[in-house]
C-alpha cells in the first residue's frame, strides 16, 4: 500500500512536470504583446552615447537630423480668405464692384476655352486675332520688335507662329486683350498698373522657358494662368485707388494679401478668381488661376504631384516676374546668380515644398542658365521701356 501510494506520488510529480514544460514551451512560440516585444529589441540594440569620440564596437550610432524650419510668426497668425468666408451681402458688394471694371473682348473667351487651348492651330489663332483689328495691329508690333530678333519682318499672325510658335504667340495675344480692359486715367493708378503689367509679361514669359525645359505638360495652358493670375492684382489696385488717399503697398504677396483682406474682405488672388467668374471663364481655369497665389498657404504634399509642381512653377514665375519688374532701383536685371536655397521668407516657406518634387531637380539650374538670362535682360528693358 505504502509502495501504491509513493507510485501516485511520482506519477503525479511527473505529470506537473510535463505540464509545466509543455507551457513554456507553448509560451516560447507564441509572440509576445507588441509593447513587450518593442521593449525586448529596445533592450537588445546597443544604445547610442550622446558625449563626443569615437563609438564603442557594435554601438549603433545615431545621425543627428536639422531641426524643422519653424513656420514664420507673420505666416502663422495669418488666415487666408475665400469667397466663402464672407456673407452673402459682401460677396455682393465685391461683385458690384468688379462689375464696374471694363469687360475684355469676347475674343478671350475663345482664346481660353479648353478646346481652344487643347487644340488650336496657327490657322485658328490668326482667324480669331484677326477679327481684333488693334490688338492684331498691336501683337504685330510686338513680333517684329528688336526683343524677338526676326531677321525678317513678318505681316501675319500665321507668319508670327510660324517663327515664335503657338505659345509664344498665344500670350501675346492674351496680353493685349488683357490690357484693353484696363485703361486707367489716375496717373497713380496707371504707375500702378505699369508695374503689374510689366510682372506679368516678365513672369509669362519666364513660365513658358521653364515650360519647355522642364517639359511640363500642356505649357500653354500653364503660362496663361500666369498671366491670368495677375488680373486680381490689377482689379485690387483699381478698386483701390478709386478710394481717396488709398494706395496698393509695394511688398511681399504675404503683406500684401493680408492689407487687401483688411481693406476689401480677400486678397488679389481670389479678387481675380471672381473678376473670371464673372467673365464667364471655364471653372476649371477659374480654379487653377486662384490656386497659384493661394500655394502662399497651402502645405507640401496636400495636392497630387503633378498638380503641386505646375502649380509651385506658376507661383515662382509669377514672384520672380514681380521682382524683376521692380522700378525702384533694387530689381535684378535678370536671374544670374539666383539660388531658390535663398527664399527663407514667409512668401516662400511652404512653396519650396512644392519645388523641392524630385521632376524639378534642374529648376535652379535652368533659372540660372546664361541663354535664359539673355532672353530675359532683353525682355525686361522691353516691357519697362513701354510708353
Amino acid at each position: 500500500m505504502t509502495y501504491a501510494l509513493i507510485g501516485l506520488a511520482l506519477l503525479a510529480t511527473l505529470a506537473a512536470a510535463g505540464i509545466l514544460l509543455l507551457r513554456a514551451r507553448t509560451a516560447a512560440r507564441t509572440p509576445a504583446p507588441p509593447l513587450a516585444r518593442a521593449a525586448a529589441l529596445a533592450a537588445r540594440v546597443p544604445q547610442a552615447v550622446s558625449v563626443p569620440g569615437t563609438p564603442k564596437a557594435g554601438m549603433a550610432t545615431i545621425t543627428p537630423q536639422p531641426a524643422p524650419t519653424p513656420m514664420p510668426d507673420d505666416l502663422a497668425a495669418f488666415r487666408w480668405a475665400g469667397p466663402e468666408t464672407l456673407s452673402t451681402a459682401r460677396q455682393q458688394a465685391l461683385v458690384d464692384a468688379i462689375r464696374s471694371l471694363p469687360r475684355p473682348p469676347a475674343a478671350l473667351h475663345q482664346l481660353l476655352s479648353p478646346q481652344f487651348l487643347e487644340r488650336a492651330n496657327s490657322n485658328e489663332l490668326a482667324d480669331l486675332i484677326t477679327g481684333e483689328v488693334r490688338i492684331a495691329a498691336k501683337v504685330l508690333a510686338t513680333v517684329n520688335s528688336p526683343y524677338y530678333g526676326l531677321k525678317q519682318p513678318v505681316s501675319g499672325i500665321g507668319q508670327a507662329v510660324t517663327f515664335l510658335g503657338l505659345n509664344t504667340v498665344r500670350g501675346i495675344c492674351l496680353q493685349y486683350l488683357l490690357d484693353d480692359s484696363f485703361k486707367p486715367g489716375n496717373p497713380q493708378l496707371k504707375q500702378a498698373y505699369d508695374q503689374i503689367w510689366a510682372a506679368s509679361a516678365l513672369a509669362s514669359e519666364l513660365c513658358a522657358q521653364l515650360s519647355t525645359r522642364l517639359s511640363i505638360p500642356d505649357s500653354g495652358a500653364l503660362v496663361a494662368q500666369v498671366l491670368l493670375s495677375f488680373l486680381g492684382h490689377l482689379a485690387t489696385a483699381q478698386l483701390m485707388l478709386q478710394q481717396p488717399g488709398a494706395a496698393v503697398p509695394a511688398a511681399d504677396l504675404l503683406a500684401r494679401t493680408r492689407w487687401a483682406q483688411d481693406q476689401l474682405d480677400l486678397g488679389a488672388g481670389e479678387i481675380g478668381g471672381l473678376l473670371l467668374q464673372e467673365w464667364g471663364l471655364p471653372s476649371a481655369i477659374v480654379d487653377e488661376v486662384r490656386s497659384i497665389d493661394r500655394l502662399l498657404v497651402t502645405p507640401a504634399l496636400t495636392l497630387p504631384p503633378q498638380r503641386s509642381q505646375r502649380l509651385a512653377v506658376a507661383y515662382l514665375c509669377a514672384r520672380l516676374g514681380e521682382r524683376l519688374a521692380q522700378t525702384d532701383g533694387t530689381a535684378p536685371a535678370d536671374l544670374t546668380g539666383y539660388d531658390l536655397d535663398s527664399e527663407t521668407g514667409a512668401d516662400f516657406f511652404h512653396p519650396r515644398g512644392h519645388l523641392a518634387a524630385p521632376a524639378l531637380v534642374r529648376l535652379n539650374d535652368h533659372l540660372q542658365s546664361a541663354d535664359l538670362n539673355r532672353h530675359l535682360q532683353t525682355l525686361r528693358a522691353a516691357v519697362l521701356a513701354r510708353p
